[in-house]
C-alpha cells in the first residue's frame, strides 16, 4: 500500500481517490521543536544560555501517550560541580505541572548536556532548566511565545516523521 501511495503521489493522483478508500494520515504526528534557553528573571547565572531539540520520533495512533520523543540539550555558563535538570510543562496528563526529562552536573568549565527517550508529550509551551531537580530554582527558559511571553523561545517545524514516510528530515539522537 505505501508503495502505491508513493507511485500515485510522484503522478500527481491521490491514493484514495483511485483506490475508493481513505487512507490514514502521512504522519500520525510531526513535529520538531528547537529550543533557545535565554536567563529568567533573578536567575543565579545570568550569563547562562542553552540550546535543545525535542523531536517526535514515531507513535501508532498520533494519541497520547503512545508518541516518543527524544530531546538532546547543551548549556554553558553555569555554575560548576551543580546538578540541573531540564523539565518541561505540559507532559503527561497535568499540563500544568513541570516534568523532568533529565539532569546532569555542569563540568569544571561550567557546561553540561544531557538526552532522553520518553513518551506522551502534550503541547510543549514552556522547558525550564532548574536548579538541582524538578522543583529547584528556573535559571534558563525557553518560550513558545505564540502561547506564552517569557525568555527564550521554541520553534517548531514538521519535518520529523516515521522512519518509513516520505520527506522525513528528522535529526533527532536516538531515532529509529
Amino acid at each position: 500500500m505505501k508503495d502505491i501511495r508513493a507511485l500515485l503521489m510522484i503522478g500527481g493522483l491521490s491514493a484514495a481517490a483511485v483506490l475508493g478508500q481513505a487512507l490514514p494520515a502521512a504522519a500520525s504526528h510531526e513535529s520538531s521543536n528547537h529550543l533557545t534557553f535565554a536567563p529568567v528573571v533573578g536567575s543565579s547565572t545570568p550569563s547562562a544560555s542553552g540550546q535543545g531539540e525535542i523531536n517526535y520520533v514515531k507513535g501508532a495512533s498520533g494519541d497520547e501517550p503512545d508518541t516518543q520523543w527524544t530531546s538532546s540539550f547543551h548549556f554553558s555558563g553555569l555554575t560548576s560541580g551543580t546538578t540541573y535538570t531540564v523539565g518541561v510543562k505540559g507532559r503527561f496528563a497535568d499540563a500544568t505541572a513541570f516534568s523532568g526529562l533529565c539532569s546532569f552536573t555542569a563540568n569544571a568549565s561550567g557546561t553540561g548536556t544531557c538526552t532522553n527517550r520518553f513518551t506522551g508529550l502534550q503541547r510543549l509551551a514552556v522547558a525550564q532548566l532548574r536548579v538541582g531537580g524538578n522543583t529547584g530554582a528556573a535559571v534558563l527558559q525557553a518560550t513558545r511565545q505564540a502561547v506564552l511571553s517569557g525568555p527564550g523561545s521554541i520553534e517548531s517545524s514538521g519535518g520529523c516523521r516515521e522512519p518509513d514516510q516520505m520527506g522525513s528530515t528528522c535529526a533527532a539522537p536516538g531515532r529509529v
